[in-house]
């Protein structure tokens, strides 16, 4: 298909999309996270961050497992993720694109440890860039001294085009077609020392997503073709419109992972398949599978990111019962560290600052034994006798193997025993949503008055 070809179909399948009406929050919750990882992930990976896809989730789920890994590609990772959270948050509304909001993004999503790097920060570059292209060819961006303007013309271009679309004016010009222009310009300009790349991609986005679109993300097998199309357009004149098809049917994967999670089918994509990879792998060269701070930290992520956002998203679905709730996580007993202390003090005052850490805590010692998540909801609408809810869902870790379980007011509904080497599957996920769902529903009403 030619570019305006994946641009209808794009329209198509979101047309089709708005049919199914308003995403429960368990679709959306699925999708944004999704959306997170792949963004986060691809595209610091294409400007040298070295943290793995597991490294990254560890990131977004609010914990620090560097495993010895530069502390800025950290730091760069936690910003990203906050940067593109807040605009996936903002989802579709209006939009106006200025010079504080591209320096404060670029502020939000790089980390230097020198103090004079640091000073280039969130502010156009002094000096001029240029890069060494795939065809190792010298492409020099746009000097410094006529960054101001360059950056001062194509906001106003831009802000005029998403006037016009806003206006819905005839000859206004396609979401995409302005977002894409924005991304070619912007890149060409280069008005930052690094992180233009970053910078760029978001922007985009942030156009896109105020308007309806998903993001798109470059994997690592697509980067070629991605530098390439770039490389032929700054270096030869080569054909934007053959980028515009590239990067567009980038975005039509992104909007048929969305209909894929409204029909019901798995958008985690191959995760759990390398993980039991990895552990046959383990088994084979001999592993032993016991208590460890490694092993704490494994049942620890896939916990976080498969088993309790289905029960958070389940939870949710309660919501309207109740005036409030709030969620609470625990290392044995000892409650999440204070959330405010910013990710480089916790490195400077951990004693192992190359250890895995699990909501805060360093994990280094084989003592733990109890991993908490506690949603409690308060205020239970019409209540005749109990108006307040606990439910936890808790990790017990026994000499040679550990258990799930599940609690209503600390009455258990739900457990489960599994050695080191074992993770829940989907199937048994969902039967654990249902049993609680089905538990909790029939509390509630026994507590509500007739």
């Amino acid at each position: 298909m030619g570019y305006k070809d994946v641009k209808h179909a794009i329209d198509t399948l979101r047309e089709k999309i708005e049919t199914h009406g308003k995403l429960s929050e368990d679709q959306k919750k699925k999708i944004n996270y999704k959306f997170r990882l792949e963004w986060n992930y691809n595209s610091n990976s294409m400007e040298g961050n070295t943290l793995t896809v597991e490294e990254t989730r560890s990131i977004m789920v609010g914990n620090v497992d560097i495993h010895q890994k530069p502390i800025k590609d950290v730091i760069e990772m936690k910003g990203h993720d906050e940067v593109i959270s807040d605009i996936i948050k903002i989802g579709k509304g209006q939009l106006r694109l200025s010079e504080k909001r591209i320096k404060d993004i670029h502020s939000g999503i790089m980390y230097e440890d020198n103090e004079d790097d640091r000073k280039k920060i969130g502010q156009w570059k002094a000096v001029n860039n240029y890069i060494i292209n795939r065809k190792g060819e010298r492409y020099d961006f746009l000097s410094h001294e006529e960054v101001v303007f360059a950056i001062h013309d194509l906001l106003n271009r831009t802000n005029a085009d998403i006037d016009m679309l806003i206006s819905q004016k005839k000859n206004a010009k396609h979401p995409i077609d302005i977002a894409f222009q924005f991304h070619l310009e912007f890149l060409n300009i280069h008005p930052f020392y690094d992180g233009n790349g970053r910078t760029a991609r978001i922007l985009t986005n942030l156009i896109l997503i105020a308007f309806g679109y998903p993001p798109f993300w470059i994997t690592e097998k697509e980067r070629d073709s991605y530098y390439s199309y770039l490389a032929d357009i700054q270096g030869y004149g080569g054909s934007v419109g053959l980028l515009d098809e590239y990067m567009a049917n980038l975005i039509l994967r992104s909007q048929q992972l969305v209909m894929d999670a409204i029909e019901g089918k798995d958008i985690e994509g191959d995760d759990d398949l390398q993980k039991e990879i990895s552990i046959l792998k383990r088994q084979l060269e001999g592993e032993k599978f016991t208590k460890s701070p490694k092993i704490f930290y494994e049942i620890f992520q896939h916990s976080e990111a498969n088993i309790w956002p289905e029960i958070e998203g389940l939870l949710n679905s309660f919501n309207d019962f109740f005036d409030d709730n709030k969620t609470f996580r625990y290392v044995n007993h000892i409650k999440e560290l204070v959330e405010k202390q910013t990710l480089a003090a916790m490195f400077q005052s951990s004693k192992h600052p190359d250890t895995p850490k699990i909501f805060g805590h360093d994990i280094y010692e084989t003592d733990i034994f109890k991993i908490k998540w506690e949603n409690r909801r308060y205020g239970l609408k019409n209540a005749k006798n109990v108006s307040e809810y606990t439910i936890a869902f808790n990790l017990l870790f026994d000499a040679k193997s550990y258990s799930i379980d599940i609690e209503i007011n600390d009455t258990p509904i739900f457990e489960l025993y599994y050695a080191y080497n074992e993770f829940p599957d989907k199937v048994t996920i969902k039967e654990l949503k249902k049993v609680l769902g089905k538990k909790l529903l029939e509390n509630i009403k026994s507590s509500i008055k007739n």
